[in-house]
């Protein structure tokens, strides 16, 4: 799992998305995103001194697609459309994992409410390919964040297959739970009969960290 855990591992994230982001268009803009992330760090250390007493996504690094409402972000949707129609209270998916110590990177880019057009986006081996390729959609730019090292875990949606699809393509663990199984409170709908909040992740052990976070009753059975 990505995790800040010094100052330090903040300046080399931020070496790290000023290389790649420009070539990759993963993240929604945001301007001050590091500074932001500095401040949150310090207060998230400053509230637990104690490694021994820290929530078990202390420092994590995540990324959210934008159809996910997030405090002091707005929601865009991949749309031009005025911020106050799309605003609203933070998903809940996105205030477990905060509650559990997790550092918001920001927003990741997703097709137009969450439906086919694509958006900018481009495979993390584009550039070294020499040629652009898709990452997959809708949730294009949570999966492409992941697969760069920018965040692990990042928050994906899935409605026919956009959890399943853009993780094949980029290399990384896509997890889509059962219908119903994590709340979409706070997320723009595309499908309510359908959509279900998932994730993607560099390991598989960051999927089980992620669902002891937001899924309700979780129980990892081992064997």
């Amino acid at each position: 799992m990505n995790r800040i855990t010094t100052p330090q591992d903040i300046d080399r994230l931020e070496a790290l998305v000023a290389r790649r982001e420009p070539e990759l268009l993963a993240l929604l803009p945001e301007d001050g995103r590091f500074g932001r992330l500095r401040r949150e760090w310090d207060a998230l250390s400053r509230r637990y001194p104690d490694p021994a007493t820290r929530p078990p996504l202390f420092g994590a690094v995540v990324g959210v697609k934008d159809i996910f409402n997030v405090d002091g972000r707005p929601t865009r949707a991949g749309a031009t459309l005025p911020e106050a129609l799309l605003a609203g209270p933070e998903a809940a998916c996105v205030a477990a994992l905060r509650a559990a110590g997790a550092l918001i990177l920001g927003k990741t880019v997703t097709t137009q409410f969450a439906y086919f057009a694509p958006g900018p986006t481009r495979h993390p081996l584009s550039a070294a390919l020499g040629e652009i390729r898709t990452p997959g959609g809708s949730s294009s730019g949570s999966a492409a964040a992941v697969a760069a090292g920018f965040c692990s875990p990042a928050l994906g949606t899935q409605t026919i297959g956009s959890i399943i699809r853009p993780a094949a393509f980029c290399g990384v663990v896509g997890y889509k739970p059962t219908f119903g199984r994590v709340s979409t409170d706070g997320v723009l709908p595309l499908s309510p009969s359908a959509d279900t909040v998932g994730w993607f992740a560099a390991r598989l052990e960051d999927v089980w960290d992620v669902a002891a976070a937001v899924v309700p009753d979780w129980k990892l059975t081992e064997g």
